[in-house]
């Protein structure tokens, strides 16, 4: 069925900043759900659809500190509204519990 998610998406709300590759800019932006292969954000900031990014997530540790994780993807889908910009990202590998502890964790609680 064309247009199926791989991956189940579950509401998550967290600040992120979200980087252009190779060299810029930096944006910030907040997520509204994720998955094991991706995240909806919404931002202020104009983007380009089909660009590589890195997501940092701002999270809370085990220990009630913010840490920041990353993420590599890409942008697959852009709808620009007048409230902002909601960006679907594409994770250019699932997100692993070796990679990300806390984001892991946060996914496992959800």
């Amino acid at each position: 069925m064309a247009g199926q998610r791989r991956y189940e998406r579950m509401a998550f709300f967290c600040p992120v900043q979200l980087t252009v590759l190779p060299d810029g800019p930096t944006v910030p932006a907040y997520s509204f759900d994720i998955s094991a292969g991706g995240v909806g954000l919404t931002t202020t900031a104009s983007m380009e659809r089909g660009k590589d990014v890195r997501v940092d997530f701002h999270v809370k540790n085990g220990s009630h500190e913010e840490c920041v994780e990353s993420v590599l993807g890409r942008i697959a889908y852009l709808r620009a509204d007048e409230d902002g910009n909601r960006i679907g990202i594409e994770f250019l590998e699932t997100i692993r519990e070796s990679a990300q502890p806390g984001l892991t964790k946060k996914l496992d609680m959800l």
